[in-house]
């Protein structure tokens, strides 16, 4: 769906003191809009070119160039030893720097183990349908320990694509509450899923990315209303780690009578998550990023008082209260988040998926996210010390473990991240930048590599 620029969207950042706005390729700029930007000095960000020009003539808008970093207390709940323990768990670590752990961690010993048990016993038994199903079982126990749920309240699918349609397709937007809140945070397939539901009456709307790549609550408080059906949002941009305030968020939501979805794929496994605390309707991750995983599984929570009340288009023969009736004249969907399970279930990426889940639970996260936030305010710092344009916030409190590196002023971000995997050191390209994502493994020194290496490519 298009999304509608106005003169009212322009006003809104002039009271916010913002100099430019950030549309993307779809928005449709209306002639007031136009006008009122003209006319205060509001330029419209879109694409690299214009981009650049904001950076320069904006050089200490949002830390991207200079400020200082503001710094979580480092408890040090993880020791050296412990850290260099825990390395020998990843093989890749003993000769290539890992960062690019918000696109795919370092692969583990136990979950390369595993997966091949998985493959032993197809070998030796040949079919253990029983066993697998068990194997998925725990696997949604492990996830459910993590977030502080049942396992009853996790569903299971090949991909977030996938659960997240199995909701959409559960919503009534027939009445007068059909509106869908999303930001231009999300990642895009989240957005794709609800604005294919506008054939069914679900009218789409945006908290939109200042020119700092956040979103404000008060866009917010602007955007949910009585007509808010769900509100759908990321726990962290996936492109430069800021942390939406979950609580606020759902609290806002719930008061005005909106349901609450929160994708927490981009920092699951590096901030703690309580869904029970937090309140949240529903929870979807998957677990190929900080959850040492791989990709072709996804986990969703939902509540049970939700749960008895949707019934989804998206299903199958595991969504029913007995998958092995094999009846076929009617649906009949199980009473718990099984419900949205759908089709045969992911069988051998549960394997690899428990495995990780494991680590992380033994690890504990708060030991997790007291390194990885230091690890992020030493690469805040060595970024600022060798003069790299970061688009990440410089809070740490409001910042997942990513940072983002601005690039294309050089070159496209796909060829750093080439130009770096030369370097022996994995970093992430997305869009304009590269991401610097370390995980409780990554060692301070190798932030410092890291961050030198990218300013022997940039600067």
């Amino acid at each position: 769906m298009k999304r509608f620029i106005t003169g009212d969207n322009v006003l809104t950042a002039i009271r916010e003191g913002k100099k430019s706005i950030f549309i993307s390729e779809n928005d449709v700029l209306t002639d007031v809009a136009k006008e009122t930007a003209s006319s205060h000095g509001i330029t419209f960000v879109k694409t690299a070119d214009e981009l650049s020009a904001v950076l320069s003539s904006e050089p200490a808008k949002a830390g991207r160039i200079q400020g200082s970093v503001k710094k979580l207390p480092y408890r040090g709940l993880m020791s050296e030893d412990e850290v260099t323990k825990w390395r020998e768990e990843f093989p890749i670590l003993k000769n290539v720097i890992h960062v690019g752990n918000c696109s795919q961690s370092a692969q583990s010993k136990r979950v390369r183990a595993a997966i091949n048990s998985y493959l032993d016993n197809w070998l030796d038994i040949g079919m253990d349908w029983e066993g697998w199903v068990n194997e998925v079982n725990l696997a949604k126990a492990e996830f459910a320990k993590l977030i502080n749920a049942s396992p009853d309240e996790i569903a299971i699918s090949a991909s977030l694509s996938d659960l997240v349609s199995s909701i959409a397709t559960s919503l009534d937007y027939s009445g007068s509450r059909n509106k869908v809140l999303v930001s231009d945070a999300e990642f895009p397939t989240v957005n794709y899923i609800w604005l294919a539901q506008q054939r069914n009456g679900a009218k789409v709307d945006y908290v939109p990315l200042g020119d700092n790549y956040q979103t404000d609550f008060k866009d917010y408080e602007r955007l949910i209303d009585e007509k808010t059906l769900i509100t759908s949002f990321t726990h962290a941009f996936y492109l430069n780690g800021f942390k939406q305030d979950i609580a606020k968020i759902t609290d806002l939501a719930h008061s005005r009578g909106s349901l609450v979805m929160l994708d927490s794929y981009q920092c699951l496994g590096t901030e703690p998550v309580d869904v029970k605390k937090m309140g949240v309707d529903i929870l979807v991750s998957g677990v190929l990023k900080y959850l040492f995983g791989i990709p072709g599984i996804a986990f969703m929570y939902i509540s049970k008082d939700l749960t008895r009340e949707l019934s989804p288009a998206v299903t199958g023969w595991f969504g029913q209260k007995n998958p092995f009736l094999f009846q076929s004249r009617y649906i009949d969907w199980a009473n718990d988040a099984r419900r949205f399970d759908t089709g045969t279930p992911p069988v051998l990426t549960s394997y690899a998926a428990k495995a990780g889940l494991e680590i992380t639970n033994e690890v504990g996260v708060e030991k997790i996210k007291d390194r990885t936030d230091m690890l992020s305010a030493h690469a805040l710092e060595a970024a600022l010390k060798h003069g790299l344009k970061i688009v990440s916030p410089l809070d740490v409190a409001i910042k997942a473990p990513t940072t983002a590196i601005w690039t294309t002023h050089k070159m496209p971000s796909h060829d750093v991240e080439v130009k770096m995997r030369e370097r022996n050191i994995i970093v992430s390209a997305r869009g304009d930048v590269v991401r610097v994502a370390p995980h409780f493994y990554n060692r301070v020194d190798e932030i410092d590599t890291v961050m030198a290496e990218l300013a022997a490519i940039l600067c």
